[in-house]
């Protein structure tokens, strides 16, 4: 009876010791600590940023375009009258779109009922990037949630998986 008391409160000791050393994996909002909501540019969520996050709303009376950007982020979202009631549907021909007339496009890195990241690259260009989209229908609106590196120094995968999951997360 002793040997197993001690054999317990050994292995006790060692979860317990091992479990205490392992550093924690930060979250969503220690990544982007400020919660920022888009509501007033016509966009009905809020969403996860960095804390010196601007935003720019470029809309006209066709399509809401809204852009989210701070350090190494960025979230441009579009919004139009939904062709689908279904996100899944919007995405699946996103991707198909994506894979048929999209020249960089390498692979899917994920692939989910309502969005996707996947990799680009430039041909003879070895630098790979990474990309997102996330849909939404809401009411007789759809919304497209997505990052580019077409203006600035590609994001890399977890990043832009950062990004992904903040739009995910929230919406």
């Amino acid at each position: 009876m002793k040997i197993n008391l001690l054999a317990f409160v050994t292995g006790l000791a060692i979860l317990t010791t091992i479990a205490c050393n392992q550093a924690s994996q930060p979250t969503i909002k220690d990544i982007y600590p400020k919660q920022l909501n888009l509501l007033q540019h016509g966009i009905p969520v809020s969403i996860q940023t960095p804390e010196n996050a601007k935003v720019t709303n470029r809309s006209d009376k066709f399509l809401q375009d809204v852009i989210v950007e701070g350090d190494r982020f960025y979230v441009q979202v579009y919004g139009q009258t939904a062709t689908s009631s279904s996100c899944n549907t919007l995405a699946t021909e996103a991707r198909t779109e994506l894979k048929t007339t999209e020249p960089t496009f390498q692979k899917f890195i994920l692939e989910e009922d309502c969005g996707h990241i996947y990799e680009v690259q430039a041909p003879g260009d070895t630098t790979k990037c990474y990309n997102f989209f996330y849909y939404v229908v809401k009411g007789s609106k759809s919304f497209s949630f997505t990052t580019t590196t077409a203006r600035r120094k590609p994001f890399t995968k977890q990043e832009v998986e950062n990004m992904y999951t903040t739009v995910k997360e929230h919406l």
